[in-house]
């Protein structure tokens, strides 16, 4: 849209219609922006997750302890002699 249609559709319609529009458009856009940020982000955070169980296994291999996982009184991430 150039410059004499926008102010076509101000002189027509008002500012606040036309500025109601431009926003609405703006939203969507910045909306589908988002969306695959966060995608991305989730990604991330699987990989890390996926990481921190990996390292987990073996650490366990190497201590030859078992980690617990908070299933009882004790508090989470605690570390038990097997």
């Amino acid at each position: 849209m150039d410059v004499n249609q926008i102010m076509q559709a101000i002189g027509t319609l008002g500012f606040p219609i036309v500025a109601c529009c431009a926003l609405f458009y703006y939203l969507n856009k910045e909306q589908e922006s988002h969306k695959s940020e966060m995608q991305a982000v989730t990604e991330a955070l699987n990989r890390n997750t996926d990481a921190l169980l990996e390292l987990k296994t073996i650490i366990t291999m190497l201590t030859g302890r078992k980690v617990n996982n908070g299933s009882n009184n004790a508090a989470a991430g605690d570390v038990q002699r097997s």
